[in-house]
């Protein structure tokens, strides 16, 4: 009994991750400090999967991770973007809109924080933004 006990706890052990990553918490959206740089503007919505909150770009099909200005907060049905200096913006998930900013690089982003982010959600490319509008 104790050899299959050990054998058991041998196994396990060696399927632990030598590296833990956090998974995300529910609501957990990525945020950074404003940029206002604007690069790309891009239609599309938000969704909310496998508690990632992440943009499908019209145009392309593609999904991007939004990257939000410090200060936006997520409820679960909408975005508060917060830009410094102006009013405070709702975003609604599934709802069509224009997302400005600039297209970045995980490589860019080597802050701990934003492991969770890269792992769970799939690698898919950040996207800061530093604008929303609806898309009419």
């Amino acid at each position: 009994m104790r050899k299959a006990s050990i054998w058991l706890s041998m196994a396990l052990a060696s399927c632990a991750p030598h590296e833990l990553i956090r998974p995300l918490k529910p609501l957990e959206i990525a945020l950074a400090p404003y940029q206002d740089v604007v690069t790309a503007a891009l239609p599309g919505t938000l969704m909310y999967e496998n508690d990632c909150l992440m943009f499908r770009d019209e145009a392309t099909k593609a999904y991007l991770m939004p990257i939000w200005p410090e200060g936006s907060t997520f409820n679960g049905t909408a975005i508060l973007l917060h830009q410094p200096g102006k009013t405070d913006q709702h975003v609604l998930v599934a709802e069509e809109f224009v997302m400005a900013g600039q297209p970045l690089q995980w490589a860019r982003l080597t802050h701990p924080y934003y492991e969770p982010f890269r792992r769970q959600c799939g690698g898919v490319q950040p996207f800061f933004v530093a604008s929303a509008r609806p898309a009419n």
